[in-house]
C-alpha cells in the first residue's frame, strides 16, 4: 500500500470516528432535551396540583400543608424524574380522596346518610330505653299524680332522644364543604320510629 492509500484510509477512519462522535452527541442532546421536557411537564403538573390543594384547603377552612423544599438530584436523573412522577401520581390520588372526604360528613364519611343517621338515633333511643326501664323498675306510682308524672316521663324520654339525635345529626352530619343546593338529610321518620319504639319496648319489658 502506498503512502497515499494509507493516508486515504486514515482519513476514512477519522471520518467514521467523527460521524460516530456526532451521532453520540446528537443522541445525548436528544436525551437531554427529552428529560428537560419531562421536567417541565412535571413542574407544571406539580404547580397545578399545589394550587388545587390550596383551593381545597380554603374551601374546607383548614390550613394547607406547608410547601416542601425541592431536593437536589442524587443519582441517575432519569430514575429520579421517574420517581418524582410516581410520587406526583400518588399525590394526585390522595388529593382526589381528600376532595371526596371534604364533601362528606366527618363522622363515618363512607356510610350512607340513612345508615349514619340510624346509628345516631339508635344510640339515643337505647339510652332512652335504659332510662325508661330504670324508672319503671324503681318508681312506684302511689297515686294519680305520680302516675301522670310517670306517664309524662315515659313519653318525654323518646321525644328527648329524638331531639338529641336530630341536633347531633345537624352537627356531625355536615361536611366541611357544604353544598348549598343539597339539603341535610335527617331521616325524620326513621328517628321517630326508632325513638318512639322505646316506649313500647319499655312497657313490654316492664309488664313481662
Amino acid at each position: 500500500m502506498s503512502a497515499f492509500d494509507d493516508y486515504l484510509a486514515q482519513l476514512r477512519r477519522l471520518d467514521e470516528v467523527r460521524r460516530g462522535a456526532e451521532e453520540a452527541a446528537a443522541r445525548d442532546a436528544s436525551r437531554t432535551e427529552s428529560m428537560g421536557e419531562r421536567v417541565d411537564r412535571l413542574t407544571e403538573r406539580a404547580t397545578q396540583q399545589r394550587a388545587a390543594v390550596d383551593e381545597l384547603a380554603r374551601a374546607a377552612r383548614v390550613e394547607p400543608p406547608p410547601p416542601v423544599a425541592a431536593q437536589p438530584l442524587d443519582g441517575d436523573p432519569s430514575i429520579e424524574i421517574g420517581a418524582a412522577e410516581a410520587d406526583l401520581q400518588i399525590a394526585r390520588t390522595e388529593l382526589e380522596e381528600a376532595r371526596f372526604l371534604a364533601h362528606r360528613p366527618p363522622l363515618l364519611p363512607r356510610w350512607r346518610g340513612d345508615e349514619r343517621n340510624g346509628l345516631i338515633y339508635g344510640l339515643f333511643a337505647l339510652a332512652a330505653l335504659v332510662a325508661q326501664l330504670v324508672i319503671l323498675r324503681t318508681v312506684k306510682a302511689a297515686d294519680l299524680t305520680e302516675a301522670i308524672l310517670l306517664g309524662v316521663f315515659m313519653v318525654a324520654c323518646p321525644l328527648a332522644a329524638f331531639a338529641a339525635g336530630w341536633l347531633t345529626i345537624g352537627v356531625v352530619g355536615r361536611p366541611r364543604i357544604i353544598d348549598r343546593e343539597k339539603k341535610l338529610e335527617r331521616n325524620f321518620r326513621l328517628g321517630l320510629a326508632l325513638c318512639g319504639s322505646t316506649l313500647i319496648v319499655a312497657c313490654l319489658g316492664f309488664f313481662s
